[in-house]
């Protein structure tokens, strides 16, 4: 049986105020003025005659009818996209997005891809490689494939592994070393957004937890925003990284990388893929995450 729809406006004014629930980000968003927007979700409540959202004073919450409706215009929205696609030519089941940072992209993509697309050859893989969030709804990914901690709200989360902290540097210097207080001899290598964006552990933290309890020296070194540049200066010899297990497992395969000491801590984070729940039911990104997954539990072993 077929119904009279509200216009297809009307459902992504309500899509989009249910996602930011704000009706002013709403707004700004779809570029429409508040009044506006608020008229188009009025209509479809008053043609659905039911209630959508719960007006509080100084926010809104979806009404029990709203937490039912939501899951449907989602993936109505996204059909409609893709029916779209399929009109322009594009063949939207063999192109695959992932957004991921710089580090996961060059330390643990960019190494293995080749066994993804020996498995996938009838996917094209693209890897966009940023720290900038991403709105699942507006941008072209699919997936995002993150470390770190959440919570994403409104987004479903497949945790994969976590990580774990140790020294790590060229060989040559990992020979030099017996002992953890060795650690003061060297220039410490740090990564700074870990810190800024988790609240990580880093070198203070690993060396008391190493026994080390004077450790005035250790936010001394040379200091990078990115994980990879630092794991970089690190195989050049700059100095000694505390490296995450699974970024640093390929380099260490290539011997370019050694564990002056065995002992590790968490990394106090776990990689996860993130995104619209409907996604993670499609062929290409089952695909992914079937590969993403074997690749992490075996560099996690390694």
């Amino acid at each position: 049986m077929r119904y009279s729809l509200p216009p297809l406006n009307s459902f992504r004014a309500f899509e989009c105020v249910a996602r930011h629930m704000s009706f002013a980000k709403a707004a700004n968003e779809l570029g429409l003025t508040p009044s506006a927007l608020s008229y188009q979700v009025k209509m479809l409540e008053d043609q659905l005659q039911t209630q959508l959202f719960t007006r509080l004073n100084r926010a809104i919450e979806l009404t029990s009818a709203g937490h039912r409706l939501l899951p449907g215009v989602e993936a109505g929205l996204e059909n409609f996209s893709e029916a779209v696609a399929r009109i322009k030519g594009v063949d939207e089941d063999k192109v695959l997005v992932i957004s991921t940072g710089p580090g996961t992209a060059s330390k643990v993509i960019a190494p293995r891809i080749y066994r993804f697309m020996e498995v996938y050859p009838e996917i094209e893989l693209r890897i966009s490689a940023n720290l900038k969030l991403v709105d699942f709804y507006r941008d072209d990914v699919d997936l995002g494939l993150r470390f770190g901690r959440g919570p994403y709200p409104g987004l479903h989360i497949d945790f994969l592994a976590q990580d774990f902290l140790t020294p790590m540097c060229a060989p040559r210097l990992a020979n030099e070393m017996n002992e953890p207080t060795d650690l003061k001899n060297f220039t410490l290598l740090h990564e700074d957004s870990m810190a800024t964006f988790l609240n990580a552990p880093g070198w203070k933290e690993w060396l008391k937890t190493a026994g080390i309890s004077r450790t005035s020296w250790s936010e001394k070194g040379m200091h990078f925003s990115q994980i990879d540049h630092a794991q970089d200066a690190a195989i050049e010899g700059a100095g000694v990284i505390l490296g995450r297990k699974v970024l640093c497992a390929h380099d260490a395969r290539l011997g370019l990388l050694a564990k002056p000491f065995d002992f590790e801590i968490p990394a106090t984070a776990h990689y996860m893929l993130v995104g619209l729940e409907n996604s993670f039911q499609k062929h290409k990104c089952k695909a992914f995450i079937d590969w993403i997954k074997s690749e992490l539990n075996e560099l996690c072993l390694s």
